[in-house]
């Protein structure tokens, strides 16, 4: 599990170029929706300006893929 929230945190960094002074956290949550296949990943990204922003991809952590970060945003 740890392989692949490092894994999504560096294709989320290279993704919304903001550079290593932001921080990013990648966790694997319970998703209560009845339409959601499992557990889905929240990534938060906290910036310098201390501004969070906040993704629920409803997919796990090991099923996160490139094309899967295209509901971020800088």
């Amino acid at each position: 599990m740890l392989w692949h929230v490092q894994r999504v945190k560096g294709m989320v960094r290279e993704r919304v170029h903001l550079g290593s002074h932001v921080l990013i956290s990648v966790s694997e949550i319970f998703c209560d929706d009845p339409e959601c296949p499992g557990p889905a990943t929240q990534i938060t990204i906290l910036g310098l300006d201390m501004v969070r922003r906040a993704f629920v991809i409803h997919l796990p952590v090991s099923a996160i893929s490139e094309a899967d970060l295209g509901v971020l945003q800088a």
